[in-house]
C-alpha cells in the first residue's frame, strides 16, 4: 500500500483554507499525504502516530504542524474507548509563503511553513494553549476566521516545536519505499497481537531479510521488532489498567513468552508490569 494522495477540494469550497472536526470511533492505518499544510489537535483519543520516518505514541492534547506532501497517519489504540475527536486545519502553503515575502510582519510565519516539511510537534503547555484557539476556528467565518489562522500560526512560530521526520527523510524521492513501508506498517498494526515474523514482513516488502531490516530501520528510525513490541507494550499498558492478570495481558498483547514480556516491558517503562498495575490501582483508589 503506497501513501495515497488526498484531494482536499479547495476548488469546491468558498474559502481559502479548510477547518473542521473529525469525530470517529477509531482511526485505522491510513498512510496519506496532500500538497496542503496541516495543523491538527487531538481533543480525545490515543494511539500511534507516524509522520515521515517518525513513529511515536500520541494522546489527547497532541498538536502537530505538517508541511506539504508529508506522509502521515494517526492510528487509534485497539483498546481506546469512545470516539476520536480531532480538529484539523488545512491550507495551501502558497496562502502564506507569498504573503510572507510581501509583508515583513509575516516573515516568521513564512519561515515556519517552509520548515514544516519535516513536521513539528509541540510541548503540552503550548499544545493546550494553541489547541483552545484551534477548537474555535471551525465555527468562525470571514475575516475572523482568517485572522484566527494567522494568530495560531504566529503562536506556532513563537513556540518551540520539535521536528519529527529525520533530515534523511525525503518522500518526494522514495515513492517505492513509501509504498513498501505503508504496506508493511498497515499489516503490523492489524496483526501485532498475533505471531508476526521478520521473514513474512520481508516477503511482503519483496526484499530479503537483511535488506528489509536495514530498510525498516531507515524508514522508521527503529527495528521492525522494536516497532512491533512498542505496539504490544502500548496495548499491555491499557490492559493492565483493567481487571487482567499480568500473564493474561502478556499473551493478549501478542507475546508468546512471559519472560520476554517482562523484559520488554521493563526496558520501555522502567518498571515491572505488576508494579505498573499496582501504581495505577493505588492512584485510582485515592
Amino acid at each position: 500500500m503506497k501513501p495515497s494522495f488526498q484531494h482536499l477540494g479547495f476548488d469546491t469550497v468558498d474559502a481559502s483554507f479548510l477547518s473542521y472536526w473529525v469525530r470517529s470511533p477509531k482511526f485505522g492505518f491510513h498512510w496519506h499525504y496532500h500538497p496542503e499544510c496541516e495543523i491538527s489537535f487531538v481533543k480525545k483519543g490515543f494511539g500511534t502516530r507516524m509522520v515521515g520516518d517518525s513513529v511515536e505514541e500520541f494522546q489527547a492534547g497532541d498538536l502537530l504542524l505538517l508541511g506539504s506532501d508529508l506522509p502521515h497517519t494517526l492510528v487509534s489504540d485497539e483498546l481506546m474507548e469512545g470516539d476520536m475527536e480531532v480538529v484539523v486545519v488545512q491550507f495551501p502553503k502558497e496562502l502564506l509563503e507569498a504573503r510572507s515575502l510581501e509583508i515583513v510582519e509575516l516573515g516568521a510565519i513564512g519561515a515556519l511553513v517552509k520548515e514544516s516539511v519535516r513536521g513539528f510537534s509541540y510541548t503540552k503547555d503550548d499544545s493546550l494553549r494553541i489547541g483552545q484557539k484551534l477548537e474555535q476556528l471551525p465555527s468562525l467565518n470571514g475575516f475572523d476566521r482568517y485572522h484566527r489562522l494567522l494568530d495560531i500560526l504566529n503562536d506556532l512560530s513563537e513556540a518551540k516545536g520539535r521536528l519529527l521526520a529525520s533530515t534523511a527523510y525525503n518522500p518526494s524521492k522514495s515513492s517505492q519505499n513509501e509504498e513498501r513501508i505503508g504496506r508493511v506498517c498497515k499489516y503490523i498494526h492489524e496483526q501485532f497481537t498475533e505471531e508476526v515474523s521478520i521473514e513474512s514482513l520481508a516477503a511482503m516488502a519483496n526484499m530479503n531479510k537483511s535488506a528489509f531490516c536495514r530498510f525498516f530501520k531507515k524508514m522508521t528510525g527503529k527495528t521492525a521488532i522494536a516497532y512491533l513490541n512498542d505496539l504490544r507494550i502500548g496495548m499491555a499498558c491499557q490492559l493492565l489498567l483493567k481487571d487482567h492478570s499480568v500473564s493474561e495481558v502478556a499473551f493478549q498483547s501478542g507475546f508468546n513468552s512471559l519472560t520476554h514480556f517482562h523484559r520488554c516491558f521493563a526496558a520501555r517503562k522502567k518498571v515491572s508490569p505488576l508494579a505498573y498495575k499496582k501504581h495505577f490501582e493505588y492512584n485510582s483508589a485515592d
